[in-house]
């Protein structure tokens, strides 16, 4: 969807140079660094290469959540406004990222070689097995990446994502009220959704706590227990991550639960493809099935499906009991697990 030719984004637009990248094999993902499991992302930036700010977030209902005219025309406004500070030396920008070529993943050195577009998601692929590759790497801990507010009880406006449409949780309480506006994490400036979630991507892993800057106040926030966790199904790292559960499939939403009467926790999930032969359609599953359990276990704070919890529990080899729904009875696969599905 474009803007119409008189909107107001249109016409901002031209107070830009805008540059529109359709292929990754030349960026310099360094500077660029955003979440590449993204379905857009825009980067406000001077010639030194310093970013105003990042715009483009999702969250784990939909790739567009957070993707709006509105926003997007605010976060440039913003980032005209900020690009001025800068110049009349009023503003200090952190430096440039260190520079690196997507070209460094040897994923995305094949599909140039074979002349085709690299994607962004192919970007997310090249770091998660990287990241796979890590001497520190630890499946409990490592995959979660760009963490979404509303896992410290911030719900955030989709026109302007720096105003809390509702604080829970442990946002609530630190005293942050519906309507303030954040101006500043860990004393960074935030423009947008994007700044929000890149700044809280950077935290130490081991914090304990975070300073959120308001309209109103400084506010201490102590991170709750698996505040990083979010849907590794929709993020490459989740597809690339071994074992193989068996099968493909998604969560139950929570309505689809109660008529279940499955616990809201529950990582319920429904088989959706058997592309080939997988273990588990040999053990008798097939499309449609509820699976319900993974060896007696039900649920799990860092698994929002069964297939993340088969591949954060489990290694190739090991031998999993998967308890399923069809037609209003339980049955049960038991089957071994490969590493990949073919």
């Amino acid at each position: 969807m474009r803007p119409k030719k008189d909107s107001p984004l249109a016409k901002l637009q031209e107070q830009f140079i805008r540059l529109r990248l359709i292929n990754m094999a030349e960026v310099d993902i360094g500077v660029f660094e955003m979440d590449f499991n993204t379905t857009f992302g825009l980067f406000v930036i001077n010639h030194q290469k310093q970013v105003y700010l990042r715009y483009g977030a999702r969250d784990d209902a939909a790739a567009e959540t957070y993707l709006s005219f509105p926003s997007v025309t605010l976060a440039l406004q913003r980032g005209l406004k900020l690009h001025e500070s800068w110049k009349s030396k009023k503003l200090k920008l952190p430096p440039a990222g260190k520079s690196r070529m997507s070209q460094t993943f040897p994923n995305i050195r094949k599909v140039v070689q074979k002349n085709q577009c690299v994607h962004c998601h192919q970007v997310a692929e090249g770091q998660a097995v990287e990241m796979f590759s890590l001497k520190d790497y630890d499946k409990k801990t490592s995959p979660w990446i760009f963490p979404d507010p509303i896992k410290l009880g911030l719900r955030l406006k989709v026109d302007d994502p720096t105003i809390v449409q509702q604080a829970t949780g442990v946002a609530s309480k630190a005293g942050i009220k519906t309507g303030e506006q954040i101006l500043k994490v860990e004393n960074r400036n935030v423009s947008t959704y994007a700044d929000i979630q890149y700044l809280l991507h950077h935290l130490p892993r081991d914090r304990k706590q975070l300073t959120l800057t308001t309209n109103r106040a400084t506010r201490k926030i102590t991170l709750p227990p698996y505040w990083r966790v979010t849907d590794l199904n929709r993020r490459s790292i989740g597809h690339k991550m071994e074992p193989f559960p068996g099968f493909w499939g998604k969560p139950l939403t929570k309505e689809e639960k109660r008529e279940l009467n499955l616990p809201a926790e529950s990582f319920a999930t429904q088989a959706t493809k058997f592309w080939s032969n997988t273990p588990g359609k040999q053990a008798g599953m097939r499309e449609g099935d509820i699976v319900t359990s993974v060896n007696g276990v039900t649920q799990s704070p860092l698994a929002l499906n069964a297939q993340i919890y088969i591949r954060l529990n489990y290694e190739a080899g090991d031998q999993v009991i998967v308890r399923y729904r069809r037609a209003g009875k339980i049955h049960k696969a038991t089957y071994t697990l490969k590493a990949k599905p073919w």
